[in-house]
């Protein structure tokens, strides 16, 4: 057995991650992805990687809160908005993954938006609500928590990737610069 990766002590094969990349091959977006023999491919394959494990800390986190049912909890509809503040493996995770919604839900549940703050939103963003702000104040609470929630849970999510997820050689972050396809240059 070829292993990608171990999640909290658990293998991630290489057969699974192939049998995820053929699966995307043989999707609506096919034509779009990269050939698998260019850089471009091979850091598709590392990305998918990290997704992956992205979603086994996921289900391991889920066993260990109490989660891990039948998996058909709701699923979550990101706005391009939530996607951009998750940032993509979190979006993508949080999006697809059965115990997503539950998890962001327990992770965030103490995340408050302090009253001052949300004040000072609305005082430097007038042109978005052109009401008084105790009219506009719980549409300005309910934006800023939905912000703040999605990177606490982003920074929970990586959080607990560093702590679970060893990648095997050869299945480095594609941003890893120490891996040989690394293009991610400023």
């Amino acid at each position: 057995m070829t292993v990608a990766a171990f999640v909290a002590g658990r293998p991630l094969t290489v057969a699974e991650v192939e049998e995820r990349l053929a699966a995307l091959r043989a999707g609506p977006f096919a034509a779009r992805l990269p050939h698998p023999a260019t850089a471009e491919g091979r850091n598709l394959r590392r990305w998918l990687v990290q997704v992956l494990t992205a979603e086994a800390v996921l289900d391991h986190e889920a066993r260990a809160r109490g989660l891990a049912g039948d998996g058909r909890l709701p699923r979550t509809a990101l706005d391009l908005g939530a996607a951009l503040r998750l940032g993509g493996v979190a979006a993508a995770v949080l999006a697809v993954h059965p115990h997503g919604p539950a998890l962001h839900a327990a992770v965030t549940a103490a995340v408050t938006v302090p009253a001052a703050e949300a004040r000072a939103y609305y005082d430097r963003n007038r042109d978005r609500y052109p009401s008084e702000y105790p009219e506009a104040r719980p549409a300005v609470t309910e934006l800023l928590l939905a912000a703040a929630r999605d990177r606490a849970f982003g920074r929970w999510l990586d959080e607990r990737c560093a702590a679970l997820v060893r990648l095997r050689p050869g299945y480095e972050h594609p941003g890893d610069p120490s891996q040989p396809d690394y293009a991610h240059h400023h």
